[in-house]
């Protein structure tokens, strides 16, 4: 008989990120697996689903726009929100008898069934200045419970796995770690499949150097464009950067900074990037560069990697358990010596072709497949 499990899907309402990527994908994988009957709460009602990013929808921009007047003239609305929600879920738990509830993002609801909770990385502990006050402040609230009530906590790396043990305490046989996956839309593209896209955004194919991430400072994009200028003239002229990304927490100065360096040319800001247009635009890289302080995992490095483009990555956290020896590494406080490399990698045609092979090869052992066995092997060891 199929685990009737219980996905918190809220994260889903919000512009989508790293953590409503894994809701949709793990889910879809799960669904398809058959061993699980997925229920899916949306902050404000039950779905019989998999987690689906159009389900989280609530009405069209109309409806948005309604609620954006209404919203200022409630008196303590985060608080009847949250007890709206809890109300819901908790009733939900219930009338559709779920076996597990799985929290994808941290800090569960309360609940009364076994939780699965997913801590995607200690960032909060580690970089309490790269996030927002009140996001720390939630979190802190939090974790106690779930370092000693949660009957398992899954983390996307080893060495997440290892950060959790030594800060937190929690029992080792308590954690799992379960990588990540890569879409099958992230393949090597030729010229003519990524034609469309890079047109429509004026660029050439394995002409433009490419860095993908949330605008904000624990991705460093600052250290990527501190090496770019260090670049000789020429090459910066052969091949542009270019930076895709939405607008994260404290990010307002920096984007000020990318829109100059754009109107000035060489440096090409795209902002966020359609779903849609994003595998076309990894594989018409030249090459990619990730200098981030701190990932619990790191999916652009792989992405680049399944799409055929060679990788140059920061060599802190998660990142180098997750690119092996398919990739070169980088020191994200030594721009100087960042710049030595990706002229390097640049201006080698078999270096590039050899990194590509290997970044293809290390791509293909992380599937969203695998993701869900892991995933399922823990619902059932806890029930």
């Amino acid at each position: 008989m199929a685990l009737r499990v219980g996905f918190n899907a809220t994260p889903l309402l919000a512009p989508l990120t790293g953590i409503g990527n894994y809701i949709v994908e793990l889910g879809a994988a799960l669904a398809a697996g058959g061993a699980v009957d997925l229920w899916s709460f949306y902050g404000h009602r039950w779905r019989h689903e998999a987690p689906a990013v159009h389900a989280a929808t609530r009405g069209g921009p109309a409806a948005r726009r309604l609620r954006d007047l209404v919203k200022p003239l409630v008196p303590f609305k985060r608080g009847l929100r949250h007890a709206q929600q809890q109300l819901t879920f908790g009733r939900g738990l219930r009338r559709h008898a779920i076996d597990v509830y799985h929290e994808p993002n941290y800090i569960p609801l309360r609940y009364d069934v076994p939780v699965v909770v997913t801590l995607h990385d200690l960032s909060w502990l580690r970089y309490p200045e790269t996030h927002p006050r009140d996001r720390v402040r939630w979190i802190e609230r939090g974790m106690p419970g779930v370092v000693e009530q949660a009957a398992a906590i899954i983390v996307d790396s080893e060495f997440v796995r290892q950060e959790l043990l030594s800060s937190l305490g929690v029992a080792p046989g308590r954690v799992h770690t379960v990588h990540l996956g890569v879409s099958p839309a992230f393949r090597p593209r030729g010229v003519q499949e990524t034609r469309q896209t890079l047109q429509a955004l004026a660029l050439d194919h394995g002409g433009y150097l490419l860095t993908v991430g949330t605008i904000e400072p624990r991705k460093n994009v600052a250290h990527v464009l501190a090496a770019y200028a260090r670049l000789p003239a020429a090459l910066r002229d052969r091949y542009p950067l270019v930076i895709a990304g939405a607008r994260g927490w404290r990010s307002g100065r920096l984007e000020r900074e990318l829109r100059l360096l754009a109107e000035r040319g060489r440096v090409r800001f795209l902002g966020h990037v359609a779903d849609a247009d994003l595998p076309a635009l990894y594989a018409g890289a030249a090459a990619f560069v990730f200098a981030s302080k701190y990932e619990g995992f790191g999916l652009p490095p792989l992405e680049a990697m399944a799409s055929g483009v060679p990788v140059i990555v920061s060599d802190r956290a998660s990142l180098p358990e997750v690119v092996g020896e398919a990739a070169w590494m980088l020191d994200p406080a030594r721009p100087d010596a960042t710049a030595g490399r990706i002229e390097a990698l640049l201006e080698d045609s078999d270096a590039r072709a050899l990194l590509a092979r290997r970044g293809i090869e290390r791509a293909a052992l992380f599937t969203w497949e695998s993701c869900a066995r892991g995933t399922l092997d823990v619902y059932r060891a806890i029930v």
